[in-house]
């Protein structure tokens, strides 16, 4: 059961991994005649007492989802299980057999001999105050870019690390699931203004603890914390290092109240949503505001600035010149911090066109932080992808997924590299493996969306992106998206009144100019779509970027204005 939970087809679908673990530890301890609909309603999905069975069938739902998946698994890697574990249709108790001359199912591939891995697990808040996680979330993150400073050492990435809250004791999956030699556990205790810290080093393999060490000071050393933990993890692990190499694991310093704030402002933006962003922008200010010279503060008001534009939340011309100031005041302050070097090439691409010169600065950034996993997924999918260079798009996008092998938006961007080959089949399949195992995730609706309005599906591709819009509300791209999908399934009418939506909007609030243009595009107007991409790439929009490689806009191609359109892109 372990094996089959630690696999790929289980590891994020949590629902179906209590499902399997509730009716299989039931079955073992001899009370399998409990296993009734209602228990698993209530147990597994979190019903209330009042669940009725015949109302409401996410019971029968999953089950089928259920033996669907675990067919998937014996007919793949699990085909040399000696032991199968498998549900008849009509009832929910397992049942186990036992395969013939089965071979051993082979052991998961080791991490290679020269690569130390690590995962940094979530530090637990051990405090009073709820409100303190952000903290210990902080100080976990900021061991994670410490020790991916460090030569010859990969670790897993924080939106992964985030994933795996309170699972410490389950080393067996961790492992299989990530390839890590070793974890970090911990726990976060602020008491005033006193700060304990306890940190522990684990073998993934034994269980063996290689190292624990408890650290009690003011709150104002928690940068001597920092290093103190990483220092004793390399030593551990028997990583040699010269001073220059210690001297890596050292981050900017700022004001104790300039990085609560800045710790702050990371949570929100990690959270993704319009109002945390903006939130997020708030605590970067009041960090900067803090302390003028932290270039942590300046890279995480770099990265919300992006992210606002990104979302169609803020025009290009606003967001943008502000992402820019904060990435290169970043460098300015910290030459050796990767994380900017990233923000600045996204901008130097996406906005500004200068394509070398991004090419460059991404590859600044892996070489200071070869553990960031943005910069690959960027440099994959931002890059290399938009230029149709897709060999090395997936190169480096395996290289973000071996650092966050749990990250939605890395996978995301995994499934797109096909969907711009026109492999639309591989690529529907990846997205919808994606909201199978993180249904909150609206950006992999919304794409599944598209994929199947290239493939015709027009009904199938509504309904993805009326469930991304349930997410996300009413952003300007799906309402773009769902307007050319109503016009290609023969709907004009309720394309013009979505046409006429995002006209209204634009009076209040930024709309930017491609949703126009596909919207066009999906009624046949071509020339109308045109306009609206010439006066985009006018304002620098950064979804423009896609043009030469994006199917949407496959029926112009052959046209001069869109050729022009390509070499002021400097896409020629």
């Amino acid at each position: 059961m372990e094996k089959i939970l630690a696999h790929r087809l289980f590891a994020r679908s949590d629902r179906m991994a209590r499902f399997l673990r509730l009716t299989v530890d039931r079955m073992m301890a001899g009370r399998a005649e409990e296993l009734k609909e209602y228990l698993l309603g209530v147990e597994v999905f979190d019903r209330k007492e009042s669940y009725d069975p015949r109302v409401d069938p996410i019971v029968r739902v999953e089950a089928r989802r259920l033996r669907s998946k675990l067919k998937e698994y014996y007919e793949g890697d699990g085909s040399a299980d000696a032991v199968r574990i498998e549900f008849v249709s009509g009832g929910y108790a397992p049942r186990v057999s036992l395969k013939a001359a089965a071979k051993e199912a082979p052991p998961a591939p080791a991490p290679a001999a020269n690569v130390l891995t690590v995962a940094v697990l979530p530090f637990a808040d051990l405090g009073a105050k709820a409100e303190n996680q952000y903290f210990s979330d902080g100080l976990t993150e900021e061991l994670i870019h410490a020790l991916t400073k460090v030569p010859g050492m990969r670790v897993v990435a924080w939106n992964t690390a985030a994933q795996l809250r309170d699972r410490q004791q389950d080393l067996h999956t961790i492992r299989e699931q990530l390839q890590v030699g070793a974890v970090l556990t911990g726990s976060v205790r602020i008491n005033g203004g006193n700060l304990r810290v306890r940190a522990q080093l684990i073998d993934t393999a034994s269980g063996v603890y290689l190292w624990s060490e408890t650290f009690d000071r003011r709150m104002q050393d928690v940068f001597a914390i920092q290093e103190e933990i990483a220092l004793a993890i390399v030593r551990t692990l028997r990583v040699q290092l010269s001073g220059g190499e210690e001297g890596a694991l050292a981050r900017s310093r700022s004001s104790i109240g300039s990085y609560d704030y800045y710790l702050r402002g990371r949570y929100y933006w990690h959270r993704r949503s319009p109002e945390d962003l903006v939130r997020s922008i708030e605590y970067f200010e009041a960090a900067i505001a803090a302390d003028p010279r932290s270039a942590l503060a300046h890279s995480g008001l770099a990265d919300a600035h992006t992210l606002m534009v990104d979302y169609g939340l803020a025009s290009p011309s606003a967001g943008m010149p502000r992402a820019k100031a904060a990435a290169t005041r970043a460098i300015e302050l910290d030459p050796t911090l990767g994380e900017a070097y990233a923000s600045l090439a996204l901008i130097r691409s996406l906005y500004e066109w200068d394509w070398d010169d991004a090419k460059v600065l991404y590859e600044r950034a892996i070489e200071l932080n070869p553990g960031y996993a943005t910069a690959h997924h960027w440099l994959g999918v931002d890059w290399y992808a938009l230029r149709g260079h897709y060999d090395q798009a997936r190169v480096e996008i395996e290289a973000a997924l071996q650092l966050d092998p749990l990250s939605s938006i890395i996978r995301e961007g995994q499934c797109f590299i096909p969907f711009l080959e026109r492999r639309y089949e591989e690529s529907a399949e990846g997205y919808r493996q994606l909201v199978a195992d993180d249904p909150s995730f609206y950006k992999g609706y919304t794409s599944l969306g598209r994929v199947y309005a290239q493939q015709g599906k027009f009904l199938d591709a509504i309904r993805m992106l009326e469930k991304g819009r349930s997410l996300a509300g009413d952003i300007p791209n799906i309402l773009g998206a769902m307007g050319q999908v109503y016009a290609l399934g023969g709907e004009p009418e309720r394309a013009r009144d979505l046409l006429a939506q995002l006209d209204k909007r634009r009076e209040t609030s930024w709309v930017p100019s491609s949703v126009f243009a596909i919207v066009h595009l999906g009624l046949g107007e071509n020339d109308r779509a045109l306009d609206w991409l010439e006066r985009g790439c006018r304002q620098h929009e950064l979804p423009l970027t896609s043009m030469k490689v994006h199917p949407v806009y496959d029926g112009l191609r052959g046209m001069p204005r869109f050729q022009e359109l390509l070499r002021q892109l400097r896409m020629e």
